[in-house]
């Protein structure tokens, strides 16, 4: 078996497939190609070892992918002289692309190290965590087919998604502070006052200190957010938003948060802390268990309330984000806050006093519409709802609530 084809059927597209294709075949000295095509991925190789490629091919496979169906065709030999990732061929097939990840531990401890380039930037991401399905409008999933294609990645960014032997190889939404997408601050309600609305993370958590609410966009649509523990902003949100009993689902930064207000069994906390970060409705503690209980607003007469953990970087910065300036260890790009996070990683925050216990983090539309994508429709549609808006310039193609 000197040169075999291989098609691959699943979700191996976003989830760094290709990368790990090209490092397995580098290690076993094969040569060939490796592709995405609209059914999945494609490999063309020969060598000695082919037989050791395929028994590792679905063992080894990166965690966030799913192989479906795996075809293999014995080939004549062509004589490649090294292995590649080659460009995409698009058969006008369909194939899975991978659901968007939630931030992994690599980026969160990058995004809250001052030495680090993408200090304090909200859309780190790497191979294994960040957006996929919501910024994705056409396959194979390959960068000039998602929304990040009008952010042209600046030298440093590129030197990292050609190279092999870095995370951010083939990163499609791969950015940073110089070159990729940036957030915004928009006040509505000028009774809310902010000190540094060109800090747009800061002012936000300034009006949520407040009591205000705000319409923050995310991955798949824009969230309504307030602070939880304050009685009167959950009851000014239900009265603008959600006149029914149906509760509000809550953010909060860690576990240990959580279990101040729920009961958490082991499998629930599994998935509150799985890399999709659903929501988990949880049975409320007692009065006699908690003194410190939420608002009876954000679940009216009802044992449970939903819960979820952080998912994006935004999300992190909103309960850690600095609100002491401090210079940083590196030349900042003038569209950053010169503030200096707490040293955390996802655990270690934990142990930190964040800016809020829980955020109310309900869904951005009106009631029975699909929920808001565009920064202009929130604009028009959320004008009576929220007292400020954080949206951003990466546009969201597929929305998901």
């Amino acid at each position: 078996m000197n040169r075999v084809l291989i098609n691959i059927k699943g979700v191996v597209q976003g989830v760094g497939f290709r990368p790990f294709v090209y490092n397995l075949a580098k290690s076993l000295n094969l040569k060939g190609t490796v592709t995405n095509t609209a059914d999945g991925v494609a490999i063309d190789i020969e060598g000695k070892d082919i037989t050791s490629f395929i028994g590792r091919l679905p063992k080894e496979a990166p965690p966030l992918s799913e192989i479906n169906k795996i075809d293999i065709s014995t080939m004549p030999f062509y004589g490649h002289k090294d292995f590649e990732i080659v460009k995409s061929r698009d058969s006008g097939s369909f194939t899975l692309i991978s659901s968007d990840v939630s931030i992994c531990d690599d980026c969160l401890k990058e995004m809250l190290d001052k030495g680090n380039r993408r200090y304090l930037y909200p859309f780190i991401n790497c191979i294994n965590c960040g957006p996929r399905y919501t910024i994705t409008n056409a396959v194979p999933y390959d960068r000039h087919n998602t929304t990040m294609s009008v952010f042209k990645m600046c030298n440093e960014c590129e030197s990292e998604y050609n190279n092999t032997s870095d995370r951010r190889f083939h990163a499609q939404p791969n950015a940073c502070a110089v070159c990729g997408p940036q957030v915004e601050f928009q006040i509505s309600n000028f009774k809310f006052q902010t000190g540094d609305a060109t800090d747009p993370i800061k002012a936000t958590i300034d009006i949520l200190k407040q009591g205000g609410i705000v319409a923050i966009k995310g991955l798949g649509g824009f969230h309504i957010a307030c602070d939880a523990a304050n009685k009167d902003a959950v009851e000014r949100l239900r009265e603008r938003k959600r006149k029914s009993n149906k509760p509000f689902a809550l953010m909060a930064p860690d576990i240990k948060t959580i279990k101040k207000y729920c009961e958490v069994s082991e499998k629930e906390q599994e998935l509150l802390t799985s890399n999709k970060r659903p929501i988990v409705l949880l049975r409320k503690k007692t009065a006699q268990d908690n003194s410190a209980l939420l608002p009876d607003s954000i679940s009216p007469n009802n044992l449970y309330i939903g819960f979820m953990l952080p998912y994006t970087p935004l999300h992190y910065l909103l309960f850690y984000y600095p609100l002491t300036p401090i210079t940083p260890n590196y030349e900042l790009s003038p569209r950053l806050s010169s503030a200096s996070p707490p040293e955390c990683g996802r655990v270690a925050c934990g142990d930190l006093t964040p800016n809020f216990l829980a955020l109310v983090m309900t869904s951005g539309n009106i009631s029975e519409e699909p929920i808001v994508v565009s920064n202009d429709e929130a604009v028009s549609k959320f004008s009576d709802m929220v007292d400020a808006l954080l949206i951003h310039n990466r546009d969201i193609f597929m929305r998901v609530d």
